[in-house]
């Protein structure tokens, strides 16, 4: 059985507003996906170790805008999906900016960013395991190498910040950051404010 991309868009939007725990809401996205198309490596996606990649995330997202204080103009903070080459490799990595503007209904804002930290790219080892697990279904590899890495951040990332991120550190000139995440290719979601 084939992947049904809406059917898999849906479920990912449906799960995410559900605000559940990433881990949790992780798990119900791979039973979705399981259910429907039937394939092996479903129990090694649920086995990743969410929880302690996020105390990572916290740490690079709290260091970079302690190190590089977000200018006040900044409204909006878009963490980017995607993949750097390494020889004959692709390494899946995440990065920071900010723009002085944002639109809920056109991404466009976060293509001409004012804010881009030093370090501002980070390399989560759950994406790399996420890609590796993915490659074992050549048939359906570009279909798995759009839906997880986006699911993953979007739930992972959500959840820190509404339970694990020192608000302070983004809210030094604002009372609000709004924030999104996704691939630099098109696909994204908008995720919890800072606030």
């Amino acid at each position: 059985m084939e992947f049904q991309h809406d059917q898999s868009w849906d479920s990912l939007t449906t799960i995410f507003a559900s605000k559940l725990t990433a881990k949790e809401a992780w798990n119900k996205f791979i039973d979705f996906h399981e259910k429907a198309t039937p394939k092996p490596y479903w129990t090694a996606l649920r086995q990743l170790d969410i929880d302690k990649e996020q105390a990572d995330i916290v740490e690079w997202l709290q260091h970079l805008v302690t190190t590089s204080p977000l200018p006040d103009s900044v409204v909006a903070l878009w963490v980017g999906i995607l993949k750097f080459a390494d020889n004959d490799k692709e390494i899946p990595a995440i990065y920071l900016s900010g723009a002085d503007n944002y639109d809920i209904d056109d991404i466009d804002w976060a293509c001409d960013p004012i804010y881009f930290p030093e370090n501002r790219y980070a390399q989560p080892p759950l994406l790399q395991q996420i890609d590796d697990i993915a490659k074992t279904d050549e048939d359906n590899y570009e279909f798995l190498d759009w839906i997880l890495p986006l699911a993953y951040c979007a739930l992972t990332l959500d959840e820190i910040i509404r339970t694990k991120l020192n608000k302070k550190l983004f809210l030094t000139s604002k009372n609000k950051l709004f924030v999104a995440t996704g691939h630099d290719s098109g696909d994204y979601l908008d995720i919890s404010s800072i606030e």
